[in-house]
């Protein structure tokens, strides 16, 4: 039988970040042989992995890569147990490998993507697979949003705290538009915008029938409640509405920064500045725990 030196175990917990018995058990069960005891530590932590992939993954960071063009941008949650997890050399090496894997091809769904090759020659999948392994806690990449400006340009805002990340898409009708500061400042307030005020839709039409007639039916109920006529609700109800967009839509928000402007007449004014019309084509927003 093979001698399990001290520099065998140095090495092969190096290789794979597992602990010094589990590393001394691995060579012993495949006679000193480095390669066989990683995939002997591999299969175990796979079978720990599974376990842990039970657990409820609640915390976690949102990470973003964008081209230097703005022409594209990638944007991810992914998910751990804990904070103090999710701040670890492991999961933000992970979570950059991820990112930066769908920066250069678009998915379908979270499922392909995990399922799809990295260039280390492991799946993605199997990458979550081994930091949970060597983590001890369940990581799970929740969602993804990948904007390919074609005619336009991405913005990008992560807060401070990694927990809350927006990526949207604006253009212009007229080139120099977008490739003047003052676009780029607004791209970058419009993301902090919808960090700060969490959005669902863009503009009220975005908004569909079955949710307006739910928001309608408890407003009807409230009204009731409070004993207005029944002939009055139906004429109190717009003005709900018109309450309820300024809440939801972001063209129809209050300017975080202005609470006397809207976002659409910020959009205007720096619109009308640069001598162009402005739009915020789409935009997503992640937020650890939502």
């Amino acid at each position: 039988m093979a001698e399990i030196t001290a520099a065998k175990v140095k090495e092969l917990r190096e290789r794979t970040g597992s602990g010094m018995m589990d590393c001394k058990k691995a060579l012993a069960e495949t006679g000193g042989d480095m390669e066989k005891a990683i995939d002997y530590l591999r299969e175990k932590g796979l079978a720990k992995a599974a376990k842990k992939a039970e657990r409820t993954a609640s915390d976690g960071r949102v990470f973003y890569v964008m081209s230097d063009d703005g022409k594209l941008g990638a944007m991810i949650e992914l998910n751990s147990e804990t904070d103090f997890v999710a701040k670890t050399d492991e999961f933000n090496d992970l979570g950059n490998k991820i990112t930066a894997h769908l920066f250069a091809k678009e998915y379908a769904d979270v499922a392909s993507l995990l399922d799809s090759k990295h260039e280390s020659g492991s799946t993605i999948n199997e990458l979550v697979t081994a930091v949970i392994a060597k983590l001890g806690e369940n990581i799970v990449l929740k969602r993804f949003a990948r904007f390919d400006a074609a005619n336009g340009k991405a913005f990008c805002y992560i807060h401070s705290n990694y927990k809350v990340g927006a990526l949207a898409e604006l253009d212009a009708d007229k080139a120099d538009a977008m490739n003047s500061p003052e676009f780029a400042e607004l791209g970058h307030e419009i993301c902090m915008q919808i960090a700060a005020a969490a959005p669902l839709y863009l503009v009220p039409d975005d908004v569909t029938a079955d949710v307006l007639d739910r928001e309608k039916a408890v407003y009807r109920q409230q009204l009731l409640d409070e004993g207005k006529p029944a002939d009055k609700i139906e004429k109190i109800i717009p003005g709900k509405l018109r309450k309820y967009y300024e809440t939801t839509c972001l063209m129809e928000q209050e300017y975080i920064r202005d609470s006397d402007k809207k976002v659409k007449d910020l959009i205007a004014e720096v619109g009308k500045k640069l001598g162009a019309k402005i739009s915020i084509r789409r935009f997503e927003r992640f937020a650890i725990g939502e």
